[in-house]
């Protein structure tokens, strides 16, 4: 056990101590805090400069409607609510085209226009578009797609005055018929509870944000910990192998307790990640008042979780390691095992919108995806019962004495195998091998 230690200490004291993990630290907090910062900074670095719209308008009369709102606009809605003087957003300017020639030479010519840098883009609408029945009535035509705010505009006005002249044509008032249709705002509250006195505690407003954030929130951190930890005990390995130094050691200690240490090495520097990324989430929380939302079991689940889940994928990456002798054979036996760590992303949304299902139950106890899943549901309410979490443990520490097990017979064979390229049935044989 002593020398289990010593590989462990001397494992995790020389991850902390690389460049790399010191970076990685570093990094994060400025990353987060940069991207606050360039936030911030680029917020008011809009591109203001007017976007010219070509009208062609086959009704006649809502080319001068959508003017006359561009007009509107410029004047009030495209400065800051602060600063009446400072512009904010782009000016819409219409050039209204004739539309006695609205054919493809038309569109042709238009389009060369914006090529040009002359028109932004161009609108076509067509005589019909006051007719439900119609499609196609309107083509909005332009070389830069990505920007929205202008069609989006455009979808508003045009809905608004084609709407307009529907209610005019039915004889029905539309102001009467939007009051009528009024839409009703539907609150979203959790339960309300007696507490010991007999009091009454009235349900409160649910955070949309927080109740969706905190639980994939969780998972992702999840994910990224097992990502940044279980997958490097492979290069180490390997690289060990590589150079002959898995020989030297393997004649201090046996290859089970040179397994174990770096498993315990690893699992230490996670650990040490996760106090610094969970305190740093907390830290966030606190700011954005939003602790009152998290679960305090939630942390010692995620612990117990996280390590489960770091012993199954480090066995798993740490015997692929000692079997192969090259990375090209590496490569080749990690796409198994990085299906295994990513299933949960794909289960995410299911399980995310009902995490009471029967289909996010049988998921969550399937042992490789129960660490990352398991925790979104806890996050999640109003959360599993007690027994299935017990049983996702239960489960998951089985499959984790597995993984240990079957890890452990193909490191002893494989730290010391040269020459041969390892298969997925040449790896079943060992672990079964006597």
């Amino acid at each position: 056990m002593r020398k289990i230690w010593t590989v462990a200490r001397t494992e995790y004291l020389n991850a902390i101590r690389s460049k790399a993990f010191i970076i990685g630290i570093i990094l994060l907090p400025v990353m987060m805090s940069g991207s606050l910062i360039v936030g911030k900074l680029t917020k008011d670095k809009v591109d203001i400069r007017p976007r010219k719209l070509a009208v062609v308008d086959q009704t006649g009369w809502l080319a001068p409607k959508l003017e006359a709102r561009a007009n509107t606009r410029n004047e009030k809605d495209i400065f800051d609510p602060v600063n009446k003087e400072k512009q904010v957003r782009p000016a819409f300017t219409i050039e209204r085209v004739d539309a006695a020639s609205a054919d493809e030479k038309l569109e042709v010519t238009l389009s060369d226009r914006v090529r040009k840098k002359d028109l932004f883009a161009f609108l076509i609408i067509r005589s019909n578009i006051v007719d439900t029945a119609a499609t196609n009535t309107v083509s909005y035509f332009t070389e830069t797609a990505s920007f929205m705010e202008l069609p989006n505009w455009l979808n508003g006005v045009l809905t608004d005055e084609i709407t307009r002249k529907r209610f005019e044509g039915a004889g029905v008032d539309q102001a009467l018929v939007q009051k009528l249709t009024k839409p009703v705002n539907v609150r979203q509250l959790g339960l309300a509870e007696v507490d010991q006195s007999g009091q009454v505690i009235k349900a409160k407003e649910t955070n949309r944000m927080a109740t969706f954030m905190i639980p994939f929130a969780s998972m992702m951190m999840m994910f990224m910990l097992v990502m940044s930890s279980a997958p490097a005990l492979l290069n180490s390995v390997l690289e060990e192998k590589m150079q002959k130094i898995a020989e030297v050691l393997i004649s201090s200690v046996t290859p089970f307790e040179l397994m174990a240490g770096k498993l315990i090495g690893t699992v230490f520097v996670s650990l040490t990640l996760s106090v610094l990324y969970l305190g740093g989430a907390a830290l966030i929380m606190t700011q954005m008042a939003l602790t009152g939302y998290v679960n305090p079991a939630l942390l010692v689940w995620f612990v117990v979780f996280q390590l489960l889940g770091l012993l199954i994928f480090g066995s798993i990456f740490i015997a692929i390691g000692s079997a192969c002798n090259e990375i090209r054979d590496a490569q080749s036996l990690m796409s198994p095992a990085m299906m295994m760590i990513v299933l949960p992303m794909f289960c995410l949304v299911p399980v995310l919108e009902s995490p009471t299902s029967s289909f996010s139950r049988a998921i969550s106890l399937f042992p490789p995806a129960t660490p990352m899943l398991m925790t979104l549901r806890i996050a999640s309410k109003p959360g599993p019962p007690l027994w299935e979490i017990l049983l996702g443990v239960l489960l998951c520490a089985a499959f984790t004495c597995f993984c240990l097990w079957a890890a452990a017979k193909v490191f002893r064979i494989g730290i010391l195998s040269q020459g041969q390229s390892p298969t997925i049935g040449k790896l079943i044989k060992w672990v079964f091998s006597k």
